[in-house]
């Protein structure tokens, strides 16, 4: 039964061949970061579990961003991929604990070692003029992580105001053109949606660097996910940049956020959260202009800025393979 499984995930991995997702954005801000030397000898493997990426005359390391469940991570079943796989990195202790709870990985093996990114210019956002300024609510993950809850809430929230609008970039582009074929009839309906909302701009696929601009314009982060996101790199730019962060507690969300986010309770009841979510976002939007959050930003973009920086971890990963190097030579 676990090959029949098996193969299906090789047929499924097939689509995801040249995916530019948050797991290869960091993978490449790693290795710009890192001096040659300390990646000799050291075979980095992104997120997907499969034989075929191992090589046997390298120290094997599995950098995982994906969570527990998902299609290629299904290898990790198998204990011969297992074990030749040297050390394994988890972007989360949420992460963590459910590969230990659903794959008993070798706990000796595993790290724990969280995302980064780039520092943000300090920006100042002016306070809104009450009468004549919007809001600006922004939303850049995938179209299956939540967008159809934050659409239908703001449905929700124009029956009653007018003070807002919200940037989408969203696209199934971002793992490649076959998955974005394969994907088309799946999601059409929801980009149309957007782009006949009042209050949304729908900008579709867009890189990272306009990303970035972006969030740095945003005021709220709107991000209702219905999905076990194992850190977000999404959230971590959002609150790095000073946006207030309106999220679920689902995943690893909670430890990626901390204290600093509004969050609701996750609820599988599609309908309640699309209520619960454009409830507490219509208050969030009055709070904000009641520069409520003033305090609480200054506070998110410093802590932010220090300890999911690139400064920050690039240290903890020459520390690890230093470690790496170390056990080798043992």
């Amino acid at each position: 039964m676990v090959l029949k499984n098996l193969k299906k995930v090789r047929e499924r991995q097939s689509i995801h061949m040249n995916p530019k997702g948050g797991t290869e954005i960091l993978k490449e801000q790693l290795l710009a970061q890192l001096p040659e030397e300390s990646i000799d000898g050291i075979n980095l493997i992104g997120s997907i579990c499969n034989p075929a990426l191992v090589k046997e005359d390298k120290i094997n390391v599995l950098w995982q961003h994906l969570s527990y469940d998902q299609p290629n991570v299904q290898y990790m079943r198998d204990r011969k991929f297992v074990d030749s796989i040297d050390y394994f990195i988890y972007v989360s202790h949420w992460q963590y604990n459910k590969f230990r709870e659903v794959y008993k990985i070798p706990e000796y093996k595993s790290f724990v070692i969280k995302n980064a990114t780039h520092a943000f210019e300090p920006v100042k956002k002016e306070p809104l003029i009450i009468t004549s300024d919007k809001i600006k609510l922004l939303y850049t993950s995938t179209p299956w992580r939540g967008l159809a809850v934050l659409i239908k809430a703001i449905e929700i929230l124009n029956k009653t105001r007018n003070d807002f609008e919200v940037d989408i970039y969203s696209s199934t582009k971002i793992y490649g053109s076959a998955f974005e074929e394969s994907e088309k009839d799946r999601f059409d309906a929801l980009f149309n949606k957007c782009k006949n909302t009042p209050n949304v701009n729908y900008h579709g696929y867009t890189f990272n660097g306009e990303i970035r601009k972006a969030v740095e314009k945003a005021h709220i982060y709107t991000y209702p996910s219905i999905f076990e996101e194992t850190s977000c790199l999404a959230v971590i730019e959002a609150m790095s940049a000073g946006c207030h962060v309106v999220t679920t507690n689902y995943g690893a969300l909670p430890e990626t956020c901390g204290e600093f986010a509004t969050m609701i309770e996750f609820d599988s009841s599609g309908q309640n959260l699309i209520e619960r979510y454009a409830e507490t976002l219509n208050s969030v939007i009055d709070n904000y202009r009641d520069n409520l959050y003033k305090d609480d930003l200054e506070m998110q973009i410093k802590y932010y800025n220090k300890n999911y920086s690139w400064e920050t971890r690039i240290q903890e990963w020459k520390n690890f393979l230093n470690y790496v190097r170390t056990e080798k030579t043992r």
